[in-house]
């Protein structure tokens, strides 16, 4: 049987790639295409989760929005190998690491050793600050990544403190030896990255490990360019809303709709907003795969505000039907048929909301 002899590691940045323009969603997926692999391993999901939709809940955004759907359209094989504390047969339990600082916190020398390790982040933050590209990402970010988590290994020792991290690599990558094909590209959260590394590293017959080429096309095509400007509108970080506003309805997919359809509600449009929604819905609105529940969502609001009560529970009520739907579109539909909406205030993707501190990019 073949076993992986050279890995391609993809780092994953989490919501970090709706601010990061030449590292989006649609650039990860032509990293992933121009590296020739014959298998994806996801190192985001454990073992059997891509068998349930709502794996696409991930904070590895990337993967439900451009990289899976691509490899499932072209017949390549995805492999769920990640692992996860607090799931059967894991590494330690899933609240070890915040009960473990916890208890460090009561102490005045363990205090200080959160303390240096907080500390320790500060370069990570700063990076983050700026619109990485994959260059960037492995070059700066990720030694930075691993400083830090030595520093943390070095204070906290390996194991509730770290979050498993170096155990948990090790079982991963035992997955993703066990894979029967030669090339692979592992999918990783950069806070993953460079222990999963290591892990393969040390195996008794390592791979071949590299990262992508860095050296694609530096101008991002239309592709990258529409998905950058739709990153832009989930995120609502604009200084020019008419610019915005133009820009959506230059481009033809259910996305913009939903997109301009907010930016005119939040100019009191209402009726013009429900126009625009229901442009979106009378076309075929599958993907990305949150825009059904959050356009669902969104429309139930804007009927409610309309006065059409009867429209919004049915809206509401296709949310909750979804095979699958974030859980902020979920959370604003059940409060939709507790109560009217009343409220202008679009339900915002979680995973848009980038930059909550600490090490994880994700």
């Amino acid at each position: 049987m073949n076993r992986p002899s050279e890995v391609v590691v993809v780092p994953l940045v989490g919501p970090f790639h709706t601010r990061f323009p030449r590292y989006n969603a649609v650039r990860v997926r032509e990293v992933v295409k121009a590296a020739e692999v014959e298998a994806l391993a996801v190192a985001a999901v454990p073992p059997g989760a891509l068998a349930n939709p709502g794996w696409q809940g991930t904070h590895e955004m990337a993967l439900p929005l451009a990289v899976v759907p691509w490899a499932v359209r072209h017949g390549m094989p995805v492999h769920a190998v990640g692992s996860f504390p607090g799931l059967p047969g894991e590494p330690g339990e899933a609240d070890d690491e915040r009960d473990f600082v916890a208890y460090l916190e009561r102490f005045e020398a363990g205090a200080e050793r959160v303390r240096r390790v907080r500390g320790a982040q500060a370069p990570l933050e700063e990076l983050l600050r700026a619109p990485l590209d994959l260059n960037r990402i492995v070059t700066e970010l990720l030694p930075a990544i691993d400083a830090q988590q030595a520093r943390r290994a070095a204070e906290f020792g390996e194991g509730p403190g770290t979050g498993w991290l170096a155990a948990r690599s090790a079982v991963v990558a035992e997955r993703v030896a066990a894979l029967p094909y030669r090339r692979v590209a592992l999918l990783a959260g950069v806070d993953d990255v460079p222990e999963l590394r290591r892990a393969l590293a040390a195996m008794s017959s390592p791979p071949r490990l590299e990262y992508p080429d860095a050296a694609l096309p530096v101008e991002p095509g239309v592709e990258e360019r529409t998905r950058s400007l739709l990153d832009v509108a989930m995120l609502g970080d604009t200084n020019d809303p008419e610019a915005l506003l133009g820009a959506l309805r230059a481009v033809d997919a259910p996305e913009a709709r939903y997109h301009e359809a907010n930016l005119v509600l939040e100019h009191g449009e209402v009726a013009d907003a429900r126009a625009v929604l229901e442009l979106a819905l009378r076309s075929d609105f599958a993907e990305p795969y949150y825009l059904p529940g959050f356009l669902l969502a969104r429309i139930g609001q804007v009927y409610d505000l309309l006065g059409d009560r009867q429209a919004a529970l049915r809206s509401y009520r296709g949310v909750l039907a979804l095979d699958f739907a974030p859980a902020e579109a979920v959370e604003a539909a059940a409060a939709g048929i507790r109560e009217a909406f009343g409220v202008v205030e679009p339900p915002r993707h979680a995973e848009a909301q980038a930059g909550d501190g600490g090490t994880d990019a994700r």
